[in-house]
């Protein structure tokens, strides 16, 4: 079948139309391909094509930077030119917040993470017939492929892993499946490694061995036959720490973290540029205090976390920081029980950065209070438009949009967006937005 390419959808593959307008997903298609395909299911509902040759290339084609590229799950979108791919970006956060009725939108230009910048991974292992497979899953496969390379990790993470397989090789068995978190802290890696079962006195020692001949910061042990497993750290050698703005924070095992450096910086610039005349906020879904810790030099921060480790390591860490304004911290699930109306009045700023879900249950509450300002960072355009449509209905103005991509080659995207309220508070069909 003959097609061309029409545009690339939110997923990252290209999409054609028939001449029913019927769509068609080709993955690898770039805009204004003229391609050879065969349909892969021609009963599917959203029927897909794999390209049997390209006839005539797309003047925004590009010729992808990683020898794995078309096998890996990761990287969707290496094979356009980076300009394309800015405006692909951009282009998909204006649509997603047009579908919620958006219409006049600001959006800044996208701030992308460099080459070679990702410091943390999640790896997965299997040994089958004496042999390992270190590796991401390909792409739509359950099968995994060994790791050669990656232009998106840091070079140190990569660097690691042919140590990282010697290891694997000897501590797993036959069919034993292993996965991998490693995180490139300031001193050094922090390193999960998830399985059935709890380790021996044999493995713990080969642990040991491994992080002292890697000078390894810390191996921690999640054991996922567990109900409700948790981090047992087996060997910390140090405790590792990163810096949120110039301050230092210790971090607990499984600690969520922005991608890249770059990205949370372009992330705490935005959020603490609008908060700079509040005196007291909150933060919400605090984590290890990414944003919350950095605007400590200027404001009283209230962060709110459902783990407890996180929160506990916060408060101990920033227990030891000077010059530092005043830092209270709370243990709540968020999701079950949001901060309501009267806790949040009690700020005049605050910052939100909720997993993919987005947050709606705690926006509702933000639109009964009294909070003037707002910093909502997202990591999935379709909730945060969802969550922003709830505040711009209740009076609050949207400020200038900003796309921060911490994940290169692929159609995933940080936006940060600032909230200011200027009518007066509404309670008129709250429940049903």
């Amino acid at each position: 079948m003959r097609i061309t390419i029409d545009h690339i959808g939110a997923g990252g593959d290209g999409v054609a139309f028939t001449g029913e307008q019927e769509k068609i997903f080709v993955p690898f298609g770039a805009v204004g391909d003229v391609l050879d395909v065969t349909v892969t299911d021609e009963k599917a509902k959203y029927k897909s094509a794999v390209i049997n040759e390209i006839i005539e290339p797309s003047e925004h084609r590009a010729k992808p930077i990683c020898q794995h590229y078309g096998t890996c799950g990761g990287c969707r979108l290496q094979h356009i030119t980076q300009e394309y791919y800015k405006d692909f970006q951009e282009q998909h956060v204006r649509k997603t917040l047009q579908q919620r009725g958006f219409e006049d939108i600001e959006v800044a230009a996208v701030s992308l993470s460099p080459l070679k910048s990702r410091r943390r991974a999640r790896f997965n292992a299997v040994k089958n017939s004496k042999k390992l497979t270190l590796g991401f899953s390909e792409r739509a496969k359950n099968k995994l492929f060994d790791l050669k390379e990656c232009p998106v990790m840091k070079e140190d993470i990569i660097s690691l892993l042919p140590s990282l397989r010697r290891f694997l090789e000897k501590i797993l068995a036959q069919d034993q499946k292993m996965a991998v978190q490693v995180t490139l802290c300031e001193n050094g890696f922090d390193i999960v490694l998830e399985s059935k079962g709890e380790p021996d006195l044999s493995l713990r020692m080969e642990i040991a061995g491994f992080a002292d001949e890697n000078d390894i910061a810390r191996i921690s042990w999640f054991d996922t036959s567990l109900k409700k497993p948790q981090y047992e750290r087996l060997c910390e050698r140090r405790m590792p720490f990163v810096y949120f703005g110039s301050r230092k924070i210790m971090i607990p095992p499984g600690s969520f973290l922005q991608a890249t450096k770059e990205g949370e910086a372009a992330l705490s610039r935005a959020a603490l540029s609008f908060l700079k005349d509040c005196v007291n906020i909150v933060d919400i879904f605090a984590g290890c205090g990414t944003f919350g810790v950095a605007a400590l030099s200027r404001l009283n921060v209230h962060a709110v976390e459902y783990s407890k480790e996180m929160s506990n390591a916060l408060l101990s860490s920033t227990n030891l920081l000077k010059n530092a304004k005043e830092l209270t911290t709370e243990i709540r699930d968020l999701y079950v029980r949001p901060l309501n109306e009267f806790e949040l009045s009690k700020f005049d700023g605050a910052i939100i950065d909720p997993p993919r879900a987005g947050a709606k249950a705690q926006i509702e509450e933000v639109v009964r209070s009294s909070l003037k300002k707002l910093v909502m960072i997202s990591c999935n355009p379709a909730t945060f438009a969802r969550d922003a449509r709830l505040l711009v209905d209740a009076g609050f103005t949207m400020e200038k949009i900003k796309p921060i991509d911490q994940f290169l080659f692929s159609p995933h995207l940080e936006i940060a967006a600032c909230f200011e309220r200027k009518a007066e508070k509404t309670y008129d069909n709250v429940a049903d937005w």
